[in-house]
C-alpha cells in the first residue's frame, strides 16, 4: 500500500475514533472550558498561555467553481506579504491571498501531486520549491512559474532498484544552496543534494532504531541554536527527530500514542513553521507543528510543548509529556502552516472536504 493511501486509511480511522471519544469519556467534560463558536461555526478560541487564538475558519473561502481546491497541502508567505497556498487541484495549484483573506491571484497547473511547499529567499528573490509526489520530483520556480531547477527520480536511481518506491514529499534548503528531500511516501529516506540537484548522500530508511524513519513527512533546517540541524517530522513514529547535516541522529521528541477507545492514535506531526518577529521577537525560538490528528502544537526554545491549539492544555510529569488530548470544532487534518510576523498562523488542511485555509488570530 502506498504512503498516500495508507495515510488516508489511517486518518479516516483516526477521525472516527476522535469523533466517538469527543462524545464520551470523563476527560471530555473539560471541553466545556472551550468557548463556543459563533452561529456560523467561526471564532472558536483555542490554545493556552501566550498562544491563544481566535480561529477564522472562513478566512480563505473562495468560489469553488472558479478556484477549486482538493487537498490544501502547503502554505507559506512571500516577500510581498502575501499568503500563498499550494493545492493538488490542477485548475490552480497556487492561490495567493492578502493577510485579510482577499484573493490576489490563482495560477499554475503542472502539479497533480503537489504536496511540499516552501518559499526560499535566493539573493533577494523568492523561489517557490514545490514537491510533487505523483510526478516524483522537486521543482524550483520563480513566482511567475519559470522553472529554474527540476530534480526527478533519476537523481536517486543509484539508491533505488525500483524507482516507483521513490515518492518525495518535502524539501529543506541551506544558505549555500544544498538541499534535502524527504522520501515520505516511498522508502522513508532523506536525501542530500548539491545546489545543481546532484545527489550527495542519504540517511534514514524504515526501521525501529532511533536513526530510522517511517514516513518522514517533512524536513526543516533548525538553526535556533546557532548550528544548523535537520529536523524531520517522522510521522509514522509520531516523533520529531533531529539530525546533523551529515545524517547523524542526535535526539528526538516522542509525542506518544493517544489511547482512545482502545485505539492507538498519535498526533501525527507533519510540518514545521518558525515564529519570526512576533511581539518584538521574544518568541523567535518557538515552533508551530501541524498535526494531522486535528491540532497544532507550539514548542518553546527547549522543545517543550507550551500550547495545544485544538486540544486540552499540555501536561508534564517528571519532565515527560503526558498524553495529548484533541478537542475542537475548527480542525480536521492540519497539514502545513505558516506564522507571520504578527503571530497569526495560517493552516492548510489535507482531507478536509475541499475547504480553504484557516487563519488563527493571536489574542
Amino acid at each position: 500500500m502506498s504512503g498516500c493511501c495508507s495515510r488516508r486509511a489511517l486518518l479516516l480511522q483516526s477521525a472516527a475514533v476522535f469523533t466517538a471519544a469527543a462524545a464520551s469519556g470523563p476527560n471530555r467534560a473539560a471541553a466545556a472550558a472551550v468557548p463556543a463558536a459563533s452561529g456560523n461555526g467561526d471564532g472558536e478560541i483555542l490554545g493556552q498561555g501566550n498562544f491563544r487564538y481566535r480561529a477564522h475558519r472562513l478566512w480563505g473561502r473562495l468560489d469553488h467553481r472558479k478556484y477549486p481546491v482538493k487537498d490544501c497541502h502547503g502554505i507559506s508567505g512571500d516577500r510581498n506579504g502575501r499568503i500563498v497556498l499550494l493545492t493538488n487541484d490542477t485548475h490552480n495549484n497556487l492561490i495567493a491571498y492578502t493577510t485579510g483573506g482577499g484573493l490576489v491571484r490563482a495560477w499554475e497547473n503542472r502539479y497533480p501531486g503537489a504536496h511540499g511547499f516552501d518559499i526560499v529567499d535566493a539573493r533577494g528573490e523568492d523561489q517557490f520549491w514545490i514537491t510533487d509526489h505523483t510526478r516524483r520530483l522537486v521543482s524550483v520556480c520563480t513566482p511567475e512559474g519559470r522553472e529554474l531547477l527540476q530534480v526527478g527520480p533519476e537523481a536517486v536511481k543509484s539508491q533505488y532498484p525500483d524507482l516507483s518506491r521513490y515518492r518525495p514529499t518535502n524539501t529543506a534548503t541551506l544558505p549555500d544552496g544544498d538541499f534535502f528531500v524527504s522520501d515520505g511516501y516511498g522508502s522513508s529516506f532523506v536525501h542530500h543534494f548539491d545546489p545543481k540537484g546532484r545527489y550527495i548522500s542519504s540517511f534514514g530508511g524504515k526501521g525501529d532504531a532511533p536513526q530510522s524513519l517511517d514516513i518522514p513527512h517533512a524536513v526543516w533546517i533548525d538553526s535556533r541554536s546557532g548550528k544548523p540541524l535537520l529536523l524531520v517530522c517522522d510521522r509514522g513514529h509520531n516523533a520529531l527527530k533531529w539530525f546533523s547535516l551529515s545524517g547523524e541522529f542526535l535526539h528526538s521528541i516522542d509525542f506518544g500514542a493517544m489511547q482512545i477507545d482502545d485505539e492507538p492514535v498519535g498526533a501525527l506531526p507533519c510540518n514545521v513553521a518558525p515564529f519570526h518577529g512576533y511581539r518584538g521577537g521574544q518568541f523567535d525560538d518557538h515552533l508551530a507543528i501541524a498535526c494531522l490528528a486535528g491540532m497544532v502544537l507550539i514548542l518553546d526554545g527547549t522543545n517543550r510543548v507550551v500550547s495545544v491549539i485544538g486540544g486540552m492544555p499540555p501536561a508534564y510529569v517528571d519532565g515527560k509529556l503526558q498524553q495529548l488530548e484533541n478537542f475542537n470544532y475548527t480542525f480536521n487534518h492540519p497539514h502545513d502552516l505558516y506564522v507571520d510576523s504578527a503571530g497569526a498562523i495560517y493552516v492548510a488542511q489535507w482531507g478536509s472536504n475541499r475547504t480553504y485555509p484557516i487563519k488563527l488570530e493571536p489574542l
